[in-house]
């Protein structure tokens, strides 16, 4: 049996069916292998697809690259994709083994260029190498905390003679928490004065939703999410939730000086722009879930699951705490309508595509998403890393098993990767594009008018884009929007994707200290 032969019983075995990429003459002889092969424009594009694709099902996804240029182009993606915790599997072809020594155009070190990105690296040795790295890549992708990891594959190996061994597709087992341990958290929980508890990604990830309700209902406590979250946290509807964290040491001080224990179920802080002060100093902080990065107070690795529903046996009421009315209230409609404020653009939005799945890019303007649209199981998706391009590519992911994607992004971030809209029609993937146009880089101006005033008037903040007829070029139906925006009724109707542009108020918000 050749290798390319091996290749395809060995991903069918593991139900990796869909594979991303962009191929070159070294991914040629991988080619063979494949049955259902999704081609973008840039090979990028094809590292967000999997990242969607991946997290929106739950399972490793199959990236194919274009050997050293492939990875190198696709770098911000797969650093993008770690941040995400995406079992991306990334594969890329190398050049033949024969003449590595001379070498030869498209030839390079792909282990040591993605080494610090991925949680593990190998490249084919032999042909009867490949069932078993294929089987290791996609077990380390999966166990928690999943991550992407990467498989070279010389052009020659695929072409030598070996033998198939059957791989056991291996079992992650997530059912772990051990019940002592969570009622000793539950004791400091009961013990401590005035606790406050912080959800995460994970809550989406393990769908610990109605957990988690019931959890910080009993507590009576006040409910935030982790800052800058890739997912969904937890029910913004509920009077319990208090808002987002900031990415900023001083914000979260502020926000929780008054509690004395701080407890982070299923995420983790994130910092963003450098303020002098450490966070919580002389508190109790403590963490649970399965993506720990240990850097702060006390952590305990279980499923947040799992500890959630085991907790309500042990704790005890501690406050009455409701939150006040959301400031992003459906009363924003008729205080921006002159303007076309975000406020009053989202709202609107909101209204037509509620049962969406929202993947958002608008930097300047996450907040406003973030609290208008809420959170739901698999509703919100977000690129972690701060990246810009990966929206409109992983909603190419999600949308392969998800009719109804919203992608809610800024011009600047919609130029990234706009050849995604060509890969949506080729396809058919009927993602809606709702592009907030306000002609610049929004977010660079006001944090230059925070930290570096003057700046933000600049010239290479400013952008003048024909995104109207660049979409239509790659044949999507596309539309700007008028001021009562009626022309949402119109993005959501179809099975095909479509565009439609918002030209908003320019003013730049102040986003930073």
């Amino acid at each position: 049996m050749k290798g390319y032969e091996i290749l395809s019983k060995t991903l069918e075995s593991l139900n990796l069916l869909e594979v991303f990429g962009n191929p070159g003459t070294t991914e040629i002889p991988f080619l063979r292998s494949i049955k259902n092969y999704y081609l973008t424009l840039h090979d990028s594009i094809s590292v967000g697809m999997g990242d969607g694709y991946a997290q929106y099902n739950g399972s490793a996804s199959l990236v194919n690259l274009h050997t050293l240029p492939g990875l190198g182009n696709s770098m911000a993606f797969i650093n993008t994709a770690k941040a995400n915790r995406s079992p991306v599997i990334i594969t890329a072809g190398q050049q033949d083994t024969r003449h590595l020594v001379f070498d030869p155009l498209l030839s390079g070190d792909l282990l040591s260029l993605i080494s610090g990105s991925v949680k593990y690296k190998y490249e084919i040795k032999n042909p009867e190498d490949i069932p078993f790295a294929m089987k290791r890549a996609r077990s380390i992708a999966m166990a928690p905390p999943r991550g992407p990891v990467f498989i070279s594959f010389p052009m020659d190996m695929l072409d030598y003679q070996g033998e198939y061994y059957e791989q056991a597709n291996q079992k992650i087992d997530i059912n772990f928490g051990d019940n002592d341990t969570v009622k000793e958290i539950c004791n400091k929980i009961n013990n401590s004065r005035n606790p406050a508890v912080v959800f995460g990604y994970e809550i989406d990830v393990y769908n610990a939703f109605e957990e988690a309700k019931k959890f910080s209902e009993i507590l009576g406590v006040p409910v935030y999410s982790e800052p800058l979250s890739s997912r969904s946290t937890f029910d913004t509807s509920l009077y319990i939730y208090n808002g987002d964290l900031l990415p900023a040491s001083t914000m979260m001080n502020l926000k929780l000086m008054e509690n004395d224990l701080i407890v982070f179920i299923g995420g983790d802080i994130t910092f963003y722009p450098y303020l002098p002060s450490k966070p919580f100093i002389n508190k109790e902080v403590i963490f649970i879930g399965t993506d720990l990065s240990y850097r702060i107070g006390e952590s305990y690795f279980m499923n947040p699951k799992l500890f959630l529903e085991n907790a309500l046996k042990f704790i005890n009421k501690k406050g009455n705490f409701k939150s006040k009315p959301d400031y992003m209230a459906n009363t924003e409609i008729a205080a921006e309508r002159t303007t076309m404020g975000v406020g009053y653009v989202l709202n609107k939005a909101k209204t037509v595509f509620s049962d969406y799945t929202v993947v958002d890019e608008a930097i300047s303007h996450s907040e406003k998403v973030r609290a208008i649209f809420g959170y739901n199981h698999k509703k919100y998706f977000t690129a972690k890393s701060g990246q810009l391009g990966w929206a409109s590519a992983a909603s190419l992911g999600i949308a392969i098993n998800n009719p109804k994607v919203l992608v809610i992004i800024g011009d600047g971030s919609f130029m990234y990767t706009i050849q995604s809209l060509w890969t949506a029609k080729r396809y058919n993937l009927p993602v809606k594009f709702l592009v907030l146009n306000n002609s610049g880089y929004n977010i660079l101006k006001s944090f230059s008018k925070s930290y570096y005033p003057g700046v933000e008037n600049s010239d290479y903040f400013r952008l003048n884009l024909d995104i109207a007829n660049i979409s239509r070029g790659f044949g999507i139906e596309t539309e700007i929007a008028s001021n009562d925006m009626n022309e949402l009724n119109w993005l959501k109707e179809g099975n095909i994707p479509k565009v439609l542009i918002v030209n908003i108020d320019k003013t730049v918000e102040k986003m930073f200290l």
